[in-house]
């Protein structure tokens, strides 16, 4: 797997699980409401048999307060990940010499000889040749 193909799954991976938080914290936000939220920490015994999900603001606000720093940490590393991508994608298009794409390709983002076909859009005989030329090739 190349690093960009890494990089991508990862992002997938850290917005999946901020999205997951999200849905949690809106969740507790909802019990939140004026209709919701008790009154007294006091339940009455048919609330402990049958499991009332109902929370007092201040058993709810610290729950939330953790949720959205832990959401706040994934959209920093989700930042992170999408700026490093970028600066990759950036690099590639800085490069001039299709031998020089190539090799950075190959070596450094670590595409197959056939993804970096497709990427510049030559013909992967083409990019083979080349590759051969710079030598090293891993391609199997």
């Amino acid at each position: 797997m190349s690093k960009i193909q890494s990089i991508t799954e990862m992002i997938k991976i850290e917005t999946k699980c901020r999205d997951n938080l999200i849905r949690r914290k809106i969740g507790l936000m909802v019990k939140l409401s004026p209709d919701v939220i008790k009154t007294s920490c006091i339940t009455n015994d048919a609330e402990c048999i049958h499991g009332n999900s109902s929370k007092a603001f201040e058993d709810i606000l610290p729950e939330i307060m953790v949720l959205q720093q832990q959401i706040n940490e994934h959209d920093k590393e989700i930042k992170i990940l999408k700026n490093l991508k970028d600066q990759i994608i950036e690099h590639i298009e800085g490069i001039d010499n299709v031998n020089m794409k190539v090799k950075y390709l190959r070596d450094q983002v670590g595409y197959s000889l056939q993804e970096i076909a497709l990427v510049l859009d030559y013909s992967y005989g083409y990019v083979r040749n080349i590759s051969v030329k710079l030598g090293n090739i891993d391609e199997k």
